[in-house]
């Protein structure tokens, strides 16, 4: 097919290759990965032997992984990485960012839709959703551009379920209310780049309380997603200056009609009730 072909020129091939191996990897060739996400265009700077020593594992054990992603040797892999950039669209129109067609856009968008979602296995797609069902309260948080699929995703569970909480809430920090997380309580994350530093304290703060967390992130988000009870990898990078979210907001389409289904006869009733309260607010007369 014809995005399977343009997807190495449109997505990187490191961060691609190391998505595709990731939860394979022996653990120190996995430290290697994660410093790899980490570093993003960075990489190019270093030499094998400071990146191994960065990740704290041997020259021997990078070599594995240079070679387990399918490239012939560090220098290529550091090649590849001089493009990658960081998230950062100043880095991007700094660097090799062209102008591009509209069908360039769409076909890059309809390979990171495709490689997403044929990323995700059907059986964390089954815990991810029974995970949402039993919670008592659902949590649903993201920052920046996270911030936006997350409220994506809690205005169709919010339809479903009660006691659905989007964070942060504007002009408030966080910790009053993850204070009252607990066993029971589950959060669906959205952390994709750029991240605020406190992503990994939220994901730490809400395994020490009980809660349970369904976590959707690009490739680069590296071990600390190990806290999570149910992780997504989603392709983000864009064709050219800024991200892509059509793999996420698929992921989180289809995750939320499965909750509603799953549901059942509890999600019609909180439909019902909200219909109702639409006719008597009058909310979509024209």
């Amino acid at each position: 097919m014809k995005f399977m072909f343009l997807m190495p020129a449109m997505i990187q091939p490191l961060e691609q290759a190391i998505r595709a191996h990731y939860e394979s990897l022996p653990a120190g060739e996995r430290k290697i990965a994660d410093v790899l996400l980490e570093m993003g265009g960075d990489l190019a700077a270093y030499s094998a032997t400071e990146l191994a020593g960065r990740a704290g594992v041997s020259k021997a054990t990078a070599t594995r992984l240079v070679r387990r992603l399918g490239f012939s040797d560090y220098q290529d892999l550091r090649q590849q990485a001089r493009s990658a950039g960081t998230g950062s669209p100043l880095a991007e129109l700094r660097g090799e960012a062209v102008a591009g067609s509209l069908g360039r856009h769409l076909e890059h968008d309809v390979a990171a839709l495709t490689l997403t979602l044929e990323g995700v296995s059907a059986l964390d797609a089954r815990r991810a959703v029974e995970t949402m069902v039993r919670a008592k309260r659902l949590w649903v948080i993201g920052f920046r551009n996270s911030h936006a699929l997350a409220l994506y995703a809690r205005e169709l569970l919010v339809q479903v379920k009660p006691d659905v909480r989007l964070l942060p809430v504007p002009g408030q920090t966080l910790a009053e209310d993850l204070s009252s997380l607990q066993a029971g309580d589950v959060m669906l994350m959205l952390a994709f780049r750029r991240r605020p530093p406190m992503t990994g304290k939220i994901l730490r703060a809400a395994k020490a309380s009980g809660a349970e967390v369904v976590l959707l992130a690009d490739p680069s988000l590296g071990d600390v997603a190990e806290e999570a009870s149910v992780v997504f990898r989603c392709l983000c990078r864009g064709a050219n200056l800024f991200d892509c979210y059509v793999g996420p907001m698929s992921l989180l389409n289809y995750l939320c009609a499965e909750v509603a289904l799953a549901l059942g006869d509890d999600a019609q009733r909180q439909l019902r009730r909200g219909e109702q309260l639409h006719d008597a607010f009058g909310d979509f007369g024209f």
